[in-house]
Formats: structure tokens, sequence, C-alpha cells
């Protein structure tokens, strides 16, 4: 797999279409840049790899440029790695050196253990114009080589070094004579990097253009920008940059940055596809789904947190997010933020940005994203309940009439009810009754009597086990029921009204 990282690595750096050993023009001086160590492993001291590989190509009789030239050429410039090599630094080191070609290439992977691995990558470039004109790859390992019973089996990993780069080099072409001579009308400059800011915008917007050169023989003269059919000529700012700002393209889409850039005599030199500009128009698509909005967050281990998890459901690229939770004050409670990806899921404990605990009672939440084009949108508000109370409930007598006798239910309690269970003793510890379901508590219960009472002798109590929606319990072992009085009984309690959105 690393080896197909490198190759895609190189293939971003030099992006022209690779000509192969076919189309090899006339090659006599080559360049070995120091191959890139992917591996993680460090063998300098048993042996030096990249003094094996010159010494190699060196006895297959190619010019080699010095290692302590090349060096020097990279000091001099402050290029320290492999990464940092680009087409423009081809080209000024083929023109520098008078290399023809390059050779560069990675160490996937180099392992000494019992059964040692070695897995190399190279490509030639060629400095004309920074095209891949040969590549190859190689992995083996120590097992490959063995015989019946083991035989033959290499163990040294210098060794297998060494075969590795014999068998890398193996398809390298011996002469490169008559093969057809490329163009040499090549720019006097390289354009390094063209950027626009920002990358997307809305239609009809500001955008600034920064070009970047690197000089080979000569500066760009002028260098205009074209945008579909806006052109901007750009203005250098005396070092190694032309910039400017145009109004971007109305319509929504993608669009490519061509560069004109004029050096000695006017000559033109065309640079296709050096950016792209993205016009977004259109405002990001979100949703939040959520799970259990009604929360007592004790550390009981039941319902202590609510979890929203947010959604982009068009594809945009998000520039930032913002997820508020605020009180029925409009306070801000608990904020949490982030940049172009939105969480996999948020939790939200019942606490404020300091960490406190806040108090019981109504909070509302909320999503907020920007895009890169700067369009700003938000989900609906999501209400969530806090409570942490257990449920208040009393029972009081009612009316006895023949048979029947009623008791009030009084319950007190900012969650609904959601389950709950009542037993009815008498005086004499017998049930009367027993009542309970999964949904709000009934306002009245009422018992059938076997025998008359004296209603103003007679005591009840009673036993029972309410959970709200919150997830806080109720127990009540044999309370007395209080007589009715009506100043004690609240009105019916009226639903509570439930909103997702405001």
């Amino acid at each position: 797999m690393k080896r197909y990282i490198i190759i895609f690595i190189t293939l971003l750096f030099f992006p022209l279409q690779p000509s192969w050993s076919e189309d090899i023009c006339g090659i006599k001086t080559i360049a070995i840049i120091p191959f890139d160590n992917l591996s993680g492993e460090n063998y300098s001291i048993a042996f030096n790899f990249n003094n094996f590989l010159y010494d190699y190509l060196k006895r297959e009789k190619l010019h080699v440029i010095n290692k302590d030239i090349l060096e020097q050429f990279f000091i001099k410039r402050r290029i320290r790695n492999i990464r940092s090599i680009n087409r423009a630094t081809v080209r000024e080191l083929g023109k520098a050196l008078s290399a023809d070609a390059i050779i560069m290439g990675s160490i996937n992977e180099l392992s000494g253990d019992k059964n040692p691995k070695v897995d190399l990558s190279v490509q030639m470039i060629d400095t004309l114009d920074s095209s891949i004109i040969w590549m190859n790859s190689v992995s083996i390992s120590g097992d490959d080589f063995a015989m019946l019973l083991g035989i033959g089996k290499i163990r040294s990993i210098e060794k297998l070094v060494e075969i590795a780069i014999k068998d890398l080099f193996e398809g390298l072409p011996k002469t490169f004579e008559g093969k057809k001579e490329k163009d040499t009308d090549m720019p006097p400059f390289e354009i390094v990097q063209a950027r626009f800011y920002p990358k997307v915008v809305k239609g009809d917007s500001q955008v600034g253009l920064m070009v970047e050169f690197r000089e080979i023989a000569c500066k760009p003269k002028q260098i205009y920008a074209f945008v579909e059919d806006i052109k901007t000529p750009l203005i250098p700012d005396g070092g190694n940059w032309f910039a400017d700002s145009f109004q971007s393209p109305v319509v929504e889409g993608t669009y490519i940055l061509k560069l004109h850039a004029y050096g000695e005599f006017n000559t033109l030199y065309v640079f296709d596809a050096m950016a792209s500009l993205i016009v977004d128009n259109t405002p990001p698509l979100i949703a939040i789904t959520f799970h259990n909005t009604f929360i007592s967050p004790n550390n009981d281990g039941v319902n202590d947190y609510v979890a929203f998890f947010p959604e982009l459901l068009s594809t945009d690229s998000l520039k930032n997010w913002r997820f508020e939770i605020i009180d029925k004050d409009g306070e801000l409670i608990r904020s949490a933020e982030g940049g172009e990806e939105l969480p996999g899921g948020l939790i939200w404990r019942g606490e404020n940005n300091n960490f406190n605990q806040v108090n019981d009672g109504i909070y509302l939440c909320q999503l907020f994203v920007e895009d890169k084009a700067g369009h700003k949108v938000s989900t609906d508000k999501v209400m969530v309940v806090v409570d942490r109370r257990a449920p208040e409930i009393e029972i009081a007598l009612g009316k006895i009439e023949k048979d029947i006798i009623l008791f009030y239910v009084k319950c007190n309690n900012i969650s609904e009810i959601v389950e709950w269970s009542i037993a009815i003793y008498n005086q004499n510890d017998e049930c009367l009754g027993t009542f309970g379901g999964k949904q709000e508590l009934p306002s009245t219960l009422s018992c059938v009597l076997n025998n008359s009472i004296d209603d103003k002798k007679e005591k009840f109590s009673y036993s029972l086990t309410v959970r709200d929606v919150a997830g806080n319990m109720l127990n009540v072992e044999m309370q007395p029921v209080k007589i009715y009085e009506p100043d004690e009984i609240a009105e019916e309690k009226k639903d509570s009204e439930w909103v997702d959105n405001f």
C-alpha cells in the first residue's frame, strides 16, 4: 500500500502525463535525489542506502552528478526533504547542474527481523518538462529465496537491499538513442502556485488571487488571469508574487483558472488549470437528531444526559459550526464550536460553560453552521427539560357513596409521568384496590367497598411507585391518606405542551 502512496504523491508534484521508455529523449547525466524513508526504520548504522544506490548506478556506467554538488544545490535553496521538490525545482536543477533527468524514490518498508523485507519505489523525472519518463517498484522478502527446508533464505537485510536495488533498476533503458525530441520551447519561469482567497464564494463576490512564480531564466513581465470570460491583470509585488482581486462570476459552478504570462520579447506562455474557484449560491442543508430530551443529570445512570447528532444533508464545504444551549430567558448556558467537520455527536450533562450544574427547568438547543461561501444557517430549537426532583404525589380521601369510595390524586412534577402503580389499603391493612399504567397519572381513583364504613372514622393508607420521563423515581410505603379539603386539591393538571421547534 505504501508503494502506491508514494507514487500518488509524486504524481501530485509532477502532474504531467508520463511519457514511457519509447518517448525518452537522449539522457546523459542523472542526479540522484536521496530516497525518502517512509519505513519508520533507520538502518544507516549498518549501511547507507543512498550511498549504495549511488555506487550501483556508477557501476552501471551512468553519468551521475557528484553528491556534494547536489547537496550544495539543495542547501542554497533550503530544500530539506523530497516533499519540497516541485516542478520548478526540477527544471532549475536541470539548468544549474546540466542534468538531463533526476532519479527519486522511496523506501516504503525496511524490516530486519527473522524474515527481512524491502519495498522500494523509483521514478525517473525529465528535467526539461518534469514529466515521468520511467518508474518501477519492487517488494521482496528473505523467504522469497527459500527453497525446500528453507535452504537459500536470505537473512541479511543488507544483502536483501542489494538484490532489491538491482531488481529495481533492471528495467532501466540501457540506451536512449533514436527517441523523439521534446519541445524545447519551455517557459523561462515556472508558476509555483496560484491561490484564490477565499476559494469558495457567493456569486458576484470580491475574490483575491495570488500567483507565485519562480525565475529560471527571467521573470515574467506581465500575468493575466482568466476566470471564464473575466480577464484580470495581476500586479507584481516586486518579489515573486503577482496579485489582485476581481468580482466572481454570478452563476453557481466551478471555474478553472488560466494564466497568460508574458516573458522577454512579449512571448506568451499559457498555464492551464492552475487553480479552481467555486461559486456557491446555495445554503447548506443541516439537521440535528436527538435522544432523550428529558434528563435528570444526577449520576444515577438513568437519563443523565441528552445526545445530539448533527448532520450535513448537502455536499457543501463548511467553514465552521457552533452549538448553543440557552435558558428560557435567552442567556447562553453552554456552547461548543469547531471547524470544517461536524462532530459525530454532542452530549450535554446539564452543565454550563464553567462545568457547574444548571438549575432545573427548560433549555433550548440549536446548531449553527457557516459554509465556505459565507452562507449561515441554523436548525430549529430543540427543547430540553432538566429535572432532578422526584415526583411529588399526594393522595386525599374524597367522596364515599354507597359502595364506592373516591380518592383524589395530586401530582406536582416538571416532567411527564410515564409509569406508576398505586395500592390503597384500609385501616386493617387490607388492600382495597391496585392501580397502575404507563401514562400520566389520573386525577382520581375509585375503589369498590364490600362492607359499609363510617367515613368519618375510617382511615386509609397507600403505597406507590412513580417514574417520570426524566428518570426520577418516587417510592412510598403505607403513607396515610389525607382528608379531602377543597382548597388543598389543585385543579386537574393540564397536559404540558410539547413542541420540538421554536
